[in-house]
């Protein structure tokens, strides 16, 4: 499992995610399928193309044809390199072609584009769903918000902490008989009276970030002490992409020591 978080504010974006990848078992007699391994060293945040101010995280399946998403990113941006793009749009299209060429029926993730075209002055962000082989969705999100915080994934520990409520209370007033109509209703107020109202539009880079890496820690904290397998984990990957600055590495872990390896110059991912 996943936590995937992007904080929009007025200076950039900033992008966060942990490391976890979750191998499953063979489903049981009931379909479901129990955690036969974590591993805390995965790769989900990335730099879409070198050199540009765009970024992406994703979620959901880590491989695709038995090819990790870190390296059909990395052949995506290989494939790209010497053009030039005019609009996150036009990157995002460009991705969304690649993978339609590569997944299969079996594939469900989702991908967070972010970053800044040329000439703008704000940053924006695109969601790329794909479910069972297809892609249902490519959009861009919080695009008249000046402040937005968005988490993927495994949400259930963000959405509890932020808005007060996950999803499951959908489901409890569902079987508790309560219509649809008050349903809405309450969740309508559930969002002007438990939200919890984090950031300012103008607040700086550096404070967008200090809240994007708490916020991740308490997802990684969370899944760490609630019983059973820990799904989200490992060193928390973030990233952070301004006008002028562009796409710029914040903390970022290496299985390989740098002092060793000073040829890379930093373009491995």
């Amino acid at each position: 499992m996943t936590i995937a978080i992007a904080m929009k504010i007025n200076d950039g974006v900033v992008l966060a995610t942990d490391s976890s990848s979750t191998i499953l078992g063979l489903p049981d007699e009931n379909g479901s399928y129990e955690v036969h391994h974590t591993y805390f060293t995965a790769d989900k945040l990335f730099n879409l193309k070198k050199g540009s101010p765009i970024g992406a995280m994703t979620w959901g399946n880590g491989s695709i044809n038995n090819e990790s998403i870190s390296t059909l990113v990395k052949d995506f941006r290989k494939q790209i390199k010497e053009e030039e793009y005019t609009t996150v749009k036009d990157v995002v299209n460009r991705f969304q072609n690649f993978l339609d060429k590569k997944i299969n029926d079996n594939t469900t993730l989702g991908f967070l584009i972010a970053g800044y075209s040329k000439g703008e002055g704000h940053p924006e962000m695109y969601f790329i769903n794909i479910e069972k082989g297809k892609i249902i969705k490519n959009e861009e999100i919080n695009k008249n918000d000046p402040l937005a915080i968005s988490w993927f994934g495994e949400t259930m520990f963000l959405s509890r902490f932020l808005l007060g409520y996950d999803e499951n209370i959908f489901e409890i007033m569902k079987e508790n008989n309560i219509s649809n109509e008050n349903i809405n209703n309450i969740i309508d107020e559930c969002k002007n009276k438990l939200q919890l109202p984090l950031g300012v539009p103008a607040m700086p880079i550096q404070d967008a970030i200090d809240l994007v890496k708490f916020l991740a820690g308490v997802s990684v904290n969370s899944s760490r002490f609630i019983a059973g397998p820990q799904t989200i984990g490992g060193p928390i990957d973030i990233a952070v992409i301004t006008k002028h600055e562009g796409f710029k590495w914040i903390q970022r872990k290496h299985y390989y020591d740098m002092d060793l390896n000073l040829t890379t110059g930093g373009d491995v991912r």
